[in-house]
């Protein structure tokens, strides 16, 4: 597991976001439709739960890529798929605000717990946004400041490390796209369409198409 760009050790024996995850995943249902063919990306993998839920979720013929700092982490990830999860999940090395895929490749770039994890912000959503196809969607979940002191985190954890609803939402306007928050107590939910007419800033670097990687990204 990474922290604001480091190596550490996580020794939580919660997987499943603190008793949140099944009302999570039923939220990210509502939002993502399962009689479409559909290219997803689920940007940290973690303990490889929600990409687990995308892969049985979509439609057939749909493809869910997973993304992640840890070699160690996907080849972990990739060990407990089963086969038919084996046939729609791709696995890649990557960081949030370095997305190796090609502008507008996605149909839903998804992210789970993972910006209380990162140092910038901005740069985040705007690989996130950039990978997206105009008319796609973004839904991003995490825990709200309280959390820090109202969840028992067995890792490193600090209140300033979270960012709040309208901060994200708001960061998420700065890029040509409208983030709606939803509150759920001690984490939230914000969901932003990106306009088919209209796309974020450009990126200043130029991107490259996806390269063919094994499963484990190694």
């Amino acid at each position: 597991m990474f922290y604001k760009g480091g190596r550490m050790v996580a020794t939580s024996q919660n997987t499943d976001l603190h008793g949140y995850g099944e009302e999570i995943r039923r939220e990210l249902g509502e939002r993502i439709p399962r009689d479409k063919k559909l290219k997803v990306l689920d940007v940290g993998t973690g303990f490889g739960i929600n990409v687990a839920f995308l892969a049985r979720w979509l439609a057939k013929g749909s493809t869910v890529w997973t993304v992640d700092p840890s070699k160690e982490v996907l080849a972990e990830v990739e060990a407990s798929l089963d086969a038919e999860s084996t046939r729609l999940i791709r696995l890649a090395v990557a960081t949030a605000d370095d997305l190796d895929f090609e502008d507008g490749f996605f149909d839903f770039v998804v992210s789970v717990m993972v910006l209380h994890h990162i140092e910038k912000l901005k740069p985040a959503l705007r690989e996130m946004a950039r990978v997206l196809k105009p008319g796609g969607t973004m839904v991003v979940v995490d825990y709200k400041p309280q959390a820090s002191h109202e969840l028992e985190f067995q890792s490193r954890h600090e209140e300033s490390d979270f960012f709040t609803p309208a901060g994200v939402a708001g960061a998420i306007g700065k890029l040509g796209m409208t983030g709606r928050a939803k509150d759920f107590g001690v984490w939230y939910l914000v969901e932003a369409k990106k306009d088919k007419a209209k796309a974020p800033p450009p990126a200043a670097a130029v991107r490259r198409p996806p390269r063919a990687k094994s499963r484990s990204g190694r």
